[in-house]
């Protein structure tokens, strides 16, 4: 689903030496498995993240998406490729607190101009758990609820992929887990790449493989394939 060969990206501050936030990051992330990406503040992790997610674009080397090569591709292109294949999950839910979970999680359908948005985004806070939350208003939930509505918000277009930055870093120990388990049941039902970025190696044990990231480049991979230079 993703292959990432050579990927760099570097950021340049007027008097500052440049930083390598993504240096030669090689890697493949398969179909269906649960992926923990696990590195310090300032490691690249969240960099890697936005470029894997199409919100930013390294320097060089190729990243291929569901077999497509994409790091050549325009701002429109993109963005309709964003739209059809990746969800996002953030540490702030950033839902719109005076909205409905049901609202909140419709939102996406709306500006794609779906005409079975109730349909859909009912679904998805039913597989969340959340049927009995529909009508609540996002500021009258608990933060584990709240999290599972922008989780719902997030697959309501089914995804190919879903990336999660420090998704439980808000949440207690059972509501971490609790969430943990949606990404699972995500995986295994959907067929959905869950690519989770932590800081959190408790977090990270929760996932099918750990990807440690240090100064932009990868230190080890649990899967058994050789880290050479920073390269999987």
């Amino acid at each position: 689903m993703i292959k990432l060969k050579d990927l760099a990206k570097t950021y340049q501050k007027a008097k500052e030496p440049p930083v390598k936030a993504i240096d030669r990051v090689s890697l493949q992330i398969t179909p269906g498995e649960l992926v923990a990406i696990l590195g310090p503040s300032g490691s690249g992790k969240s960099t890697l993240m936005n470029v894997m997610g199409l919100l930013d674009r390294p320097d060089s080397g190729e990243y291929l998406l569901n077999g497509q090569a994409v790091h050549d591709r325009s701002d429109d292109e993109l963005a309709a490729l964003r739209n059809r294949f990746i969800g996002f999950v953030f540490q702030s839910y950033h839902l719109l607190p005076r909205t409905t979970a049901l609202e909140n999680v419709q939102l996406p359908l709306l500006y794609a101009d779906r005409k079975d948005y109730k349909k859909r985004s009912e679904a998805a806070l039913v597989a969340v758990g959340l049927s009995d939350r529909m009508n609540h208003f996002a500021e009258e939930l608990s933060g584990g609820q709240q999290q599972r509505v922008a989780i719902a918000r997030a697959i309501v277009n089914e995804p190919s992929v879903l990336l999660a930055d420090e998704p439980t870093g808000n949440l207690d120990s059972v509501a971490s887990g609790e969430i943990i388990g949606l990404f699972r049941r995500q995986c295994q039902e959907k067929g959905t790449t869950v690519v989770l970025i932590t800081h959190d190696l408790e977090v990270a044990r929760a996932a099918d493989r750990i990807i440690r990231i240090r100064d932009g480049a990868v230190e080890t991979d649990d899967s058994g394939r050789p880290v050479v230079g920073g390269a999987v």
